[in-house]
């Protein structure tokens, strides 16, 4: 063998070494880099099919969010021609380029839960039976892409507060102890609005068993000024007046309320719209006792 021809067989051997040795380093790196969010993952075969050549050519130049946008439009397209199943594919592929994008996640689970689950429950083309078994599907179809999007964003408290409106929602199926989970964990996060303490709170008191832990959080809640809505000021008196050893009911309202005046008004409407089905406890008695006391002119 040539003196040269060594050294090309040298060289060659060097380099396959080094990349023997580079190679689990990258693959780690990769992995991290991917884990750290500063990498994509690459897309699977399906998802480049879904967007064609031209959009797997502009992604892989590192613009998925172009590629994105203009499938965004298109799902916007769906929506409006209500082509459910079309729309439902086209977001799992919006998803599966910009995991990362809350957005994406929250308005997909909306308009699987809401607007294609109640167009189905409103069809005058399908029979009652199967309408009601399209809507749910569809309701349990966005809950389920919804908290697969809070496994790829855990930190994102919207998602949750988003979880949270769904587990709670009257009409949708609901799990209240699901929903005060997920409102506690986005009020944790310490991003979120006071909202979500008081919706987390809302929710707790309509399980089962933990009327007591309501009427805890509901005493702390109340301890901050801005915490003291109509809503939550009625519920405390509920919470309150539900208790074996409750005080009178006077000695509550003027405990809770601005006045005798304001807590009339706002029992009265806590009862006449309670869509989510608070405790109610003593608040008939409140309401015939207050009106009682008001004067001729206050009412």
């Amino acid at each position: 063998m040539r003196k040269s021809h060594r050294k090309l067989v040298a060289v060659l051997l060097i380099l396959l070494l080094a990349g023997f040795v580079k190679s689990p380093w990258e693959r780690a790196m990769t992995r991290r880099f991917m884990a750290d969010q500063l990498l994509m993952k690459p897309l699977d075969i399906e998802v480049r099919e879904k967007i064609g050549q031209t959009g797997a050519a502009v992604v892989l130049g590192g613009l998925r969010p172009v590629v994105a946008t203009f499938l965004n439009l298109r799902a916007y397209g769906s929506f409006e021609d209500r082509a459910w199943v079309r729309l439902e594919d086209q977001f799992q592929t919006l998803v599966a380029l910009q995991p990362q994008t809350t957005y994406y996640w929250d308005v997909g689970a909306w308009h699987l839960s809401y607007n294609a689950a109640v167009d189905f429950r409103e069809s005058e083309t399908l029979p009652a039976p199967r309408r009601e078994a399209m809507y749910r599907e569809y309701v349990l179809k966005g809950r389920a892409f919804l908290e697969r999007g809070i496994r790829n964003n855990p930190d994102d408290w919207t998602l949750l507060s988003s979880l949270g409106r769904f587990y709670g929602n009257p009409d949708k199926f609901p799990d209240y102890a699901k929903s005060a989970d997920a409102y506690q964990k986005a009020w944790l996060s310490g991003k979120a609005r006071r909202y979500e303490a008081r919706a987390w709170l809302y929710s707790l008191a309509r399980v089962t068993g933990r009327e007591n832990d309501a009427l805890l959080l509901a005493r702390k809640l109340f301890e901050t000024e801005q915490n003291r809505v109509a809503t939550l000021l009625c519920l405390l008196f509920a919470l309150e007046s539900a208790q074996v050893d409750a005080k009178p009911t006077l000695d509550l309202v003027h405990g809770i309320f601005p006045s005798e005046k304001d807590a009339l008004l706002m029992l009265r409407t806590y009862r006449d719209n309670n869509a989510e089905q608070l405790p109610l406890t003593g608040v008939d008695y409140a309401i015939t006792f207050l009106a009682s006391r008001q004067k001729p002119s206050d009412h």
